[in-house]
């Protein structure tokens, strides 16, 4: 399919959702004008690219984009574009629907910066407290962010924000179910970046359930991924497991995780930027993913 092809039918059809979206905006949304500027430069970036996949079979790519998209749209407070990129990556298989959703956030796009204007950018750690913030709010988790270590500047903010939400969502557990454990109510997230020869290295730990390396196995054996005769493999081989493409063992799919291509993202990024990335992780204790970057 090619972007912004239309018959007049789906012309009509476009206009009459966008004048809804856009008559929800303002009920709907919650824009930070600090993050604002920073989203709208990410979002021209992801929509370029993702107008040259709409003519691929392909969809894997395309989803990965849209799933960066909705992410950043929310942590935005754009709320309205973070459901129609969610529509979107539902319904790919349907070319008019989905031409019809990305002719939708373009024009949104261009009406939040006909409304707003001059927000100032945000550094990483507004970021990285917001990202955290939305997770914990839309989860119901009460949560503590520690950052620790030299500024990172924008350096690899998105794949950090992936690990931030994955670890409220996937990590942190309920208050109550902390309590129950003996642990605190309020869970914590700690980042820590250092320089370790001519590496930087970018430690990113929570306090919560920690992987769930049997249902990882399980997950991995039914997808092919390994034999019932790799029975023998250790915790810590096993845990990289999680960066393997569409593994994920959450129980139902939502906006905030489930789809399993977060931890993909996140080492593609890493890898683009000639780095590595590891997990370790204890049941019952928290998980700790270590990036490892070139310093020069």
């Amino acid at each position: 399919m090619s972007a912004g092809q239309f018959s007049s039918a789906q012309q009509d059809d476009v206009l009459a959702q966008l004048n809804g979206h856009l008559a929800q905006r303002s009920e709907s949304d919650e824009v930070d004008a600090g993050l604002l500027p920073v989203f709208l430069e990410e979002a021209d970036e992801l929509l370029a690219k993702i107008a040259l996949g709409l003519d691929s079979s392909d969809q894997a790519p395309l989803r990965r984009l849209l799933h960066t998209l909705k992410g950043s749209a929310r942590m935005a407070g754009v709320l309205s574009i973070s459901q129609i990129a969610h529509q979107m990556e539902e319904r790919l298989h349907d070319e008019a629907a989905a031409q019809a959703d990305f002719a939708n956030i373009t024009r949104l796009l261009d009406a939040l910066r006909n409304e707003f204007v001059d927000g100032g950018a945000a550094n990483s750690d507004e970021r990285f407290y917001r990202t955290v913030w939305q997770a914990a709010k839309e989860t119901g988790r009460e949560v503590h962010l520690e950052l620790v270590g030299i500024d990172t500047g924008q350096l690899l903010t998105a794949p950090i924000e992936h690990l931030l939400r994955n670890a409220v969502v996937h990590g942190i557990e309920s208050p109550l179910h902390r309590i129950a454990c003996g642990k605190p109510p309020v869970g914590e997230v700690r980042i820590e970046v250092g320089r370790v020869g001519n590496e930087i290295v970018i430690e990113l730990a929570d306090d919560g359930r920690g992987l769930d390396l049997a249902a990882l196995r399980t997950r991995a054996v039914s997808m092919g991924v390994l034999r019932e005769a790799d029975g023998l493999m250790d915790d810590n081989t096993l845990a990289q497991l999680i960066f393997i493409p569409g593994l994920s063992t959450a129980g139902e799919i939502t906006q905030l995780a489930g789809r399993g291509i977060g931890m993909d993202v996140v080492k593609n990024c890493v890898e683009e930027r000639s780095g590595r990335i590891s997990v370790s992780s204890v049941r019952g204790q928290g998980t700790t993913f270590t990036l490892y970057l070139p310093g020069d």
